[in-house]
């Protein structure tokens, strides 16, 4: 399959196998004319680490939300840089603040191909009151501060529920 890809011009076979099977993306790896991107194995740095020492990977790809914020995903951006592993950006579904994060670590890494990032078509953020900026499919990396996003805390208060409540 990999060859196969590789006559139609894909730049990057994304997690070609399970997450934990290291040999498989060894081998794949080896043999592979387009490069290995591992996206569910990466869910700490220590992963990109065990991953790298075994000769498994070409290209990392950062995902704020996978990752469990951006303390962990700028040390495994950090680290992918640092044994020149390559660098691509993902997202999940995201709130406008999530999204917001996730542009910032990539405008940090100078992670700037096309990137999967939605959220705005799927998920409210009723809470942000200024957010990020989004014109013909292009996000732009908010530039006030914090992550840019200002929040209404009367909506937050509203919207929250009290979940030791529910445990009385």
């Amino acid at each position: 399959m990999a060859r196969r890809l590789d006559g139609i011009g894909v730049s990057v076979f994304e997690q070609p196998l399970p997450a934990n099977d290291i040999a498989g993306l060894r081998r794949l790896r080896e043999h592979s004319p387009v490069p290995v991107a591992l996206d569910e194995s990466l869910r700490h740095p220590s992963d990109l680490a065990t991953f790298v020492r075994l000769d498994a990977v070409d290209v990392a790809i950062a995902k704020v939300q996978r990752s469990g914020g951006l303390t962990l995903s700028r040390r495994l951006c950090s680290l992918a840089e640092e044994c020149g592993v390559r660098l691509m950006g993902s997202g999940l579904t995201d709130s406008d603040l999530g999204l917001a994060a996730s542009l910032h670590l990539f405008a940090a890494y100078g992670i700037d191909t096309p990137v999967d990032l939605n959220g705005r078509q799927f998920v409210e953020s009723p809470y942000a009151v200024e957010t990020v900026r989004v014109v013909g499919g292009k996000a732009y990396v908010p530039d006030t501060p914090g992550l840019g996003v200002v929040v209404n805390e009367t909506v937050v208060r509203k919207l929250s529920v009290d979940i030791l409540e529910h445990w009385r």
